[in-house]
């Protein structure tokens, strides 16, 4: 099918889980946990939660977005190839954004394993993916009908949509963090305070997790109205 349909079919639902993990992140809970707990520019944004949602976590969540579709592309590329996948591997990690978030003490085996890890999720969406890039049908839909049967369409759902998977699996290898400028969010006196670094790696799990048991629920029944028709 055209690599346009694959792509807005992925997008819909990565845009979806955007959505959600948005409307499910706590940011008061972030900056209650942050090792600048006490501080005024903390106790300041704590009374000022939506702006800071609206200026800083969404627009960071949507670059992360935007930075899952870049590797998506890289993936299509080896899923439309016959080339092997180590002839991509060096693209696909330079757009993973957890390879991005891997913290600088994560060395040496470990590091080269979280590496191989990484890649081998991908290597295996890509390989997933071939049958969907190379069927005849331009719809998205009829493509997955004819790509699939229903177990293995569900499965590519459940496997691949659950994007917090490293995440879980290494918990302490990433660190996700936000730089907070009290000024740029809050204007005014605000402007005399420092920025601030905080980590919400924690409140990214929690987030992510509700988020994907509202959205891959609802791309498996997508996948059976599709069967069923």
């Amino acid at each position: 099918m055209t690599r346009r349909a694959v792509e807005d079919g992925f997008e819909t639902y990565l845009s979806d889980l955007v959505d959600e993990t948005y409307a499910a992140f706590d940011v008061a809970a972030v900056l209650r946990g942050s090792r600048s707990g006490g501080s005024r520019a903390v106790s300041k944004l704590l009374k000022n939660s939506r702006p800071l949602e609206r200026r800083v976590v969404r627009p960071k969540l949507r670059e992360y977005q935007r930075t899952i579709l870049r590797q998506f592309d890289s993936v299509l590329d080896y899923a439309a190839d016959d080339a092997p996948f180590e002839d991509y591997a060096d693209e696909v990690l330079r757009r993973d954004l957890y390879w991005d978030a891997l913290r600088p003490g994560v060395r040496g085996e470990r590091r080269e394993a979280v590496r191989e890890r990484l890649l081998a999720r991908q290597r295996a969406f890509g390989d997933d993916l071939a049958p969907l890039v190379a069927a005849d049908s331009d719809d998205f839909w009829d493509a997955v009908v004819e790509a699939y049967d229903r177990e293995a369409a569900i499965d590519l759902v459940e496997t691949h949509f659950v994007f917090s998977t490293p995440l879980r699996e290494e918990r302490n290898a990433f660190a996700f963090e936000l730089e907070i400028d009290p000024g740029e969010v809050l204007g005014g006196l605000a402007r005399a305070l420092p920025s601030l670094d905080v980590e919400f790696t924690d409140e990214a799990i929690r987030s992510m997790r509700r988020a994907e048991r509202t959205v891959i629920p609802r791309a498996k029944r997508d996948v059976n109205d599709a069967f069923d028709e």
